[in-house]
């Protein structure tokens, strides 16, 4: 429930919300949601608000409903009509003595005070901001107890105070809701200093002479883009007190009195050729002409921008962008494509075409197409992209993930985005010479075309989707083999030599493990018999047997990416685990199995997966080898310490001497020398 234009009014989420199984009353809604629109079908004058979105729901004038309608209303929440006949914020208010102090006794910087009236402003602006408070609080606590959001709690808050009498409460508070929420958030914050406007303290002719530019600027920048001398004669008449200036934004109203000059005596005059001064001054100039100019034509022609110049190499940074053809189709829709251009060279690298409008889905068949076109030209992968912000953001990413460099350009801005540029020069050489109906009909000279709106004899032809297509694509293609624009760099040269002869050598081919699984197809399968997935009803080999041990503990569960080429045919596909990459995946061949009717491909085929099938055996074999003992026995060990130890004696080992030895030895026992008599008895 709530006050909408002065109209007490109850919302659709109050009538259609509650349990309708409940058997308690006020927990069942107050009718059915279709039967709530049949309602409002039938007597569509009671809604007095259509609602749109959160916070602003449907309202229906209470007053007009149905009587029985009501009656179930009173059996859920009760008299209602309690709310409608007093303004509750009104209640709330209470005098702040303590504002009403610190407004008499605040000082500006030039130690004026500030002025009678505005201390009465400021403070019915306390006395007003204390009472919302506590009637947030009370609002928010009954919403709770009725089970509503309080997403519209600010609006309820909004017409108590603009349903205020200005007399009693000359305030100068925001009328929109979330003007005042900012105004109650900040008054909390920075308290009674926040209330004091700004301007009061501008007591110096410098900065009341800002006071004053400032003013007409933003009259002659408001959205009606008036005239100066308009702007000189609201001046005027604000001065008067015959216009009131209003701050839409904020909800203030600009002050006369801040346009006074204390030394004169009298408001601060100008004369037209002042005005002319102000808004043809320079530094005025950029302020105005980007407020009154569309942005897109203020950045190109009075904003500074970098100066740069292309590329040594091809393919070192590739630029992208949608366009609408110039013709429609049967249906009478303009058909769509997204190109991709290399910077050097000019040449259209890849291009898909859609009926739909441009999205994220019509990018990754652009990278799909050009993916193709490098693959099969052999080409290196673009090393930097150049794309729009509002298109690409949600995959910035991925975007990081394929190249070395993504740079983002605002829409609309052609000077920075390298296509904007490439597609004017194919939409007005090529297409011009061989088309007809290129150009547009508010455009001047060659660039012009004719327009139905304004000339009834002539029609646009209609042109099916199949053709425009293939025109298009015969374009691209002798856009791509025609001269490259600057010939005293590459003399003789087509983009496509360009592209293809001066690719930077610091790049290298794509790496499709890396970017299948941002710009393939996604699908979940598993590898069967340590061999090959099943993708798309087909059965495609794994490249590595030794990738099996990449694979977490029990699980064969894998996502396969894959990239079809032009006709649909998928020939590979890239396996991962979560994050890990497991393998390549190779398109499994079959072969006939009547040996009579073999050919050689079907034995090519044939031997091929024989060698696969010895290479599983040969890693099973070496693998067994590696990691299995396989001649093992298991003994169990004795135990020792109860079997008694035998006492083993030492015996003296014999002996056995020659005579000469035991002579010796026993002439040495006896003191005696065994060489000495021996050499005795031999002389």
């Amino acid at each position: 429930m709530e006050i909408y234009n002065n109209i007490f009014c109850i919302s659709k989420p109050d009538l259609t919300s509650g349990d309708p199984h409940s058997d308690s009353v006020k927990e069942r809604p107050v009718m059915s949601e279709a039967a709530y629109n049949h309602y409002v079908g039938r007597i569509p004058h009671v809604r007095v608000r259509k609602g749109g979105g959160p916070g602003c729901p449907a309202l229906l004038n209470y007053d007009q409903i149905r009587t029985d309608i009501k009656q179930r209303i009173f059996e859920k929440y009760g008299d209602v009509k309690q709310y409608s006949r007093r303004n509750r914020l009104q209640e709330l208010i209470q005098p702040d003595h303590k504002a009403s102090k610190y407004f008499s006794d605040f000082l500006f910087d030039d130690d004026t005070n500030i002025k009678s009236d505005r201390q009465v402003e400021y403070n019915a602006n306390a006395t007003i901001l204390n009472a919302i408070a506590n009637y947030y609080t009370e609002l928010k606590g009954r919403n709770k107890r009725l089970s509503k959001r309080t997403s519209g709690i600010w609006d309820l808050i909004s017409d108590a105070v603009n349903s205020l009498d200005t007399n009693r409460y000359p305030h100068s508070l925001p009328t929109h809701p979330l003007r005042l929420q900012d105004k109650f958030k900040n008054y909390l914050q920075h308290g009674y200093f926040h209330l004091i406007h700004k301007g009061n303290k501008n007591a110096n002719a410098r900065k009341t002479s800002d006071a004053v530019e400032r003013l007409i600027i933003s009259l002659y920048c408001m959205d009606n883009l008036p005239f100066g001398t308009w702007v000189y004669d609201n001046y005027l008449q604000f001065l008067s007190g015959k216009l009131i200036i209003v701050d839409k934004e904020s909800g203030l109203c600009f002050d006369r009195d801040d346009f006074f000059d204390d030394e004169k005596g009298t408001y601060i005059t100008i004369s037209r050729s002042t005005v002319w001064n102000i808004i043809n001054n320079p530094a005025n100039a950029i302020i105005i002409d980007r407020l009154r100019n569309n942005r897109i034509d203020h950045i190109t022609q009075n904003t500074p921008y970098n100066h740069r110049k292309l590329p040594q190499y091809s393919l070192s940074k590739i630029s992208m962008d949608d366009r609408t053809l110039s013709r429609k189709t049967i249906d009478g829709k303009w058909l769509n494509a997204y190109m991709a251009f290399d910077v050097l060279s000019d040449a259209v690298i890849s291009c898909v075409h859609s009926t739909d409008s441009p999205s994220v889905s019509m990018v990754w068949d652009c990278f799909r197409s050009m993916f193709h076109t490098i693959n099969q030209h052999g080409l290196v992968w673009p090393g930097e992209v150049e794309v729009e912000n509002h298109l690409m953001s949600d995959i910035s990413e991925d975007l990081n993930a394929m190249f070395n460099y993504v740079t983002f350009c605002a829409p609309g801005l052609s000077r920075s985005k390298r296509a904007e540029h490439k597609i004017k020069s194919k939409k007005y050489g090529d297409e011009k010479k061989h088309q007809v109906g290129i150009g547009r009909w508010n455009q001047k000279g060659a660039y012009k075309t004719k327009s139905e709106n304004k000339d009834e004899d002539y029609k646009q032809p209609r042109i099916p989707v199949e053709t425009l297509v293939a025109e298009d694509r015969e374009s691209i293609h002798r856009f791509n083999h025609s001269p490259h624009p600057n010939q005293k760099m590459f003399p003789g040269k087509t983009r496509w030599q360009v592209l293809v002869e001066n690719m930077n050598p610091d790049l290298s081919r794509p790496q499709k493990h890396k970017l299948f699984r941002y710009m393939g197809v996604r699908t979940e399968t598993s590898i069967r018999n340590n061999d090959f997935a099943t993708v798309m009803y087909e059965k495609y080999a794994i490249d590595n047997q030794g990738a099996i041990a990449r694979l977490k503990p029990h699980n064969y569960n894998v996502e396969a990416y894959y990239v079809p080429d032009p006709d649909g045919n998928i020939g590979e596909v890239y396996l991962y685990q979560g994050d890990t990459f497991i393998t390549k995946a190779t398109k499994i061949e079959r072969y006939n199995e009547a040996k009579m009717e073999r050919t050689e491909k079907d034995e090519q085929i044939r031997t091929t997966q024989a060698k696969r099938q010895a290479h599983f055996f040969k890693t099973e074999k070496d693998g067994i080898i590696e990691k299995v003992t396989r001649k093992m026995e298991l003994i169990t060990p004795v135990d020792y310490t109860d079997i008694p130890v035998d006492i083993i004696v030492p015996q003296p080992i014999e002996e056995k001497l020659t005579d000469e030895e035991y002579m010796k030895r026993l002439m040495d026992d006896y003191g005696g020398s065994w060489a000495s008599d021996k050499a005795i008895n031999d002389i």
